[in-house]
Formats: C-alpha cells, structure tokens, sequence
C-alpha cells in the first residue's frame, strides 16, 4: 500500500520543521509527502525550500483559500492508495505509518483508519481518552457517534488516513467553513464506510499555537456539521444502528453551542437553542435554565 501525506500550511514557520521531520523518520517511509502553502505570509515555505529537498516531496502553492480547499487540492495531485492529513504544527511518533499498515492489514475492508492522539499545551502532553468497545490494539470503529459522546474525538484530522477512492467518493472535505470541516468528513465516512483505530498514542496534536482556528473561534452558532447531522436524520441517511447515538451526539453539540453562549455573556441565545427539538428534556436543559437566570460574575467563570 502506498501513502500519500497531505500536508496544508499556513504561516506554520515555527513548527514546519518538526512536522516534516517526523515524516521523513518514519519507520515505514511515505510514497510521497505533498505540502500545499495556502497563501503563507512567513517564512515557513523558505524552511521547506531550503532544508527539505527530497524527491518524494512537493511543494505547491495557492492563493489563501482554507484549510479544506488545501487539504483536496493535496489529495487531487497524491498518487498513493492512501492518503494522511498531517497540519503543519502537528507530529507523529516514527511509527505511526507502520502501525497505520498494521492496522490495514487486519482490517483490510476498512475506509479510514486513525491512531490514538495527545494535546500538547503548556509544556504538558495530555492523552486522549477515546473510547472504542475492544481489548487489543487494533479496533473496529462500529459507531462514530456513540465513542464521540463518550470520550475525546476518535479521529483528527493530524490521525486519519483514508482511501483515496473513498475520500473522492463522498466528496472531500467542504469549501470554505471555518469550523468543522473535519468532523464533517469524519460523520460522513462513518455513515458509509467501515472504520477502524489504533489506540496506540502516535500523533501529538499541538494546542500552543495562540492562531489555531480552535483557539480563535468561538463556538456561539450552531456548525454546519451540526446541520449537516440533523439534515442526515430528518432524511433518513443514518444506518438504524446508529441512528440514537447520532440524536445523542445532535444534543450535546445544541447544548455545547448554549453553555458557549452563555460562558460569553449571550444568555438570550442560550435560551433559544434549548427550546429546539433536538434538545432531549433533562438535566442538560435545566442547566442551562438555571445558568442563565444566573448573575454575570459567575457565568463567566464557567469552564
């Protein structure tokens, strides 16, 4: 199998260089390593230009046009079988790509496969806690909406790998969003192919960038995904067996988005959100009820 990593860069000068370095040590090499400079304002491309000059590396450049239209514009020109999504501030463990090939070969029917993933922040790494029925290493991903309510996310975008036909298949990830593209992909995936994961921690996902869109973005409006969810399972497009856990994951993302609002200071929006159907009666409504009848100074503290 070959592997084509895709790899979108945008003012990443501080971090290119031990992203691409993780790349090039793996212990299964890569088929090729496809960078796509997104219109970057620093000196990030003159780092790739200057100290990585490798066959099997190409480096294309575009006007600024978003992390989803970098990420298929990397998988349009990539002629592995495969395709990884590494961003530029992110890195893997040097085994990472075998234990990916592990993980293809027990499963050999699967679609998209990801890795157990850290967050490194502050000078700590913290694990995340995904949650996959299982015992051993290697893991059939049966409900993506299920281990999504339970635990940290089961895939990210600096984890997955992907069939190139199946990835074209469903369309790549949408043009343009700010926010959730990625969970997008990852639903969309899950509600037409099989996936798996290896709970080996290989990638570090690092959350020091003070521009990430995760830091800078607020999550005050329900995403697109979010709608793309509820569309889903109005029309009937989730598999009965993970249609609840889809409802469920639908919930929560409603009562993030009021819980954000409320954190700052839009407690009359956090009303309307709850009043949706797609917010099950419970303690999460209540909640919300209560907090915002609260005082200003305490609802800003909220975590």
């Amino acid at each position: 199998m070959n592997f084509s990593i895709v790899i979108p860069l945008y003012n990443k000068e501080k971090y290119i260089e031990r992203c691409l370095t993780s790349i090039l040590f793996q212990t299964l090499k890569p088929f090729e390593v496809i960078i796509i400079n997104d219109g970057s304002t620093d000196s990030g491309p003159n780092i790739i230009r200057n100290n990585f000059s490798q066959d099997n590396i190409i480096f294309l450049t575009q006007q600024n046009s978003g992390v989803s239209n970098a990420r298929n514009a990397g998988v349009a020109v990539a002629n592995g079988d495969w395709v990884a999504f590494l961003d530029a501030d992110d890195y893997w463990e040097d085994n990472y790509l075998l234990e990916i090939s592990n993980l293809i070969n027990r499963f050999p029917y699967i679609s998209l496969c990801a890795t157990g993933y850290q967050f490194h922040s502050n000078n700590i790494n913290k694990v995340a806690k995904i949650n996959i029925d299982g015992e051993d290493d290697y893991r059939i991903l049966s409900n993506y909406f299920l281990s999504s309510c339970k635990g940290d996310l089961p895939i990210t975008a600096s984890s997955v790998v992907i069939k190139k036909s199946d990835f074209l298949a469903v369309g790549g990830f949408p043009d343009g969003w700010v926010m959730g593209e990625d969970i997008y992909l990852w639903m969309k995936m899950a509600i037409n192919y099989k996936l798996a994961v290896c709970m080996k921690t290989l990638v570090t996902y690092d959350h020091s960038d003070e521009n990430s869109a995760t830091k800078k973005n607020r999550v005050l409006d329900i995403l697109p995904h979010v709608d793309s969810l509820e569309s889903w399972l109005q029309n009937g497009e989730i598999p009965e067996p993970l249609k609840k856990d889809a409802e469920i994951l639908l919930h929560r993302s409603y009562v993030y988005t009021a819980f954000q609002n409320i954190k700052y200071g839009n407690k009359q929006k956090a009303s309307t959100l709850i009043t949706s159907p797609n917010v099950f009666n419970g303690w999460h409504k209540l909640a919300i009820r209560i907090l915002t009848i609260c005082p200003d100074w305490l609802t800003k503290r909220l975590n």
